[in-house]
């Protein structure tokens, strides 16, 4: 079997922010993390009035920690080789599809239960010893 090398990855570079407005980032920070950032922060803002987010007191912590720890972990770690978010989107999808498919194709349950099953059923009885 030959191997065809693929060097798209290399193309695809990550834009990066070093400063803002003239004031320099003490870390460069990609679109995609900035992105993360606003997010959470909006999160957070609509929810720190609600427990458990109502009870931590310190600002910094609320809109600058959480925000940063989020933006991190979705940008820096994997969740079964997939980012996190879209992880649990598919967990998601999985989770409220139907779980009966076939050749990939979902298979429709029958409203009524047509099969009935009749007679003996003969099993073997074992007494200890190794059960393999």
């Amino acid at each position: 079997m030959k191997q065809i090398r693929v060097y798209n990855q290399v193309f695809r570079i990550e834009k990066t922010v070093y400063s803002i407005q003239g004031i320099s980032l003490p870390l460069p920070v990609s679109y995609r993390q900035m992105a993360f950032f606003a997010a959470a922060l909006l999160v957070m803002l609509i929810l720190h009035k609600f427990p458990p987010f109502s009870l931590i007191d310190w600002y910094l912590i609320k809109f600058v920690g959480i925000p940063a720890i989020v933006a991190w972990f979705f940008t820096r770690k994997t969740l079964d080789g997939k980012a996190p978010h879209r992880f649990l989107i598919r967990y998601l999808e999985h989770y409220f599809s139907g779980h009966h498919f076939a050749r990939y194709k979902e298979i429709e349950e029958p409203k009524k239960k047509y099969f009935r099953y009749d007679g003996k059923v003969a099993y073997r009885l074992t007494t200890g010893g190794d059960h393999r």
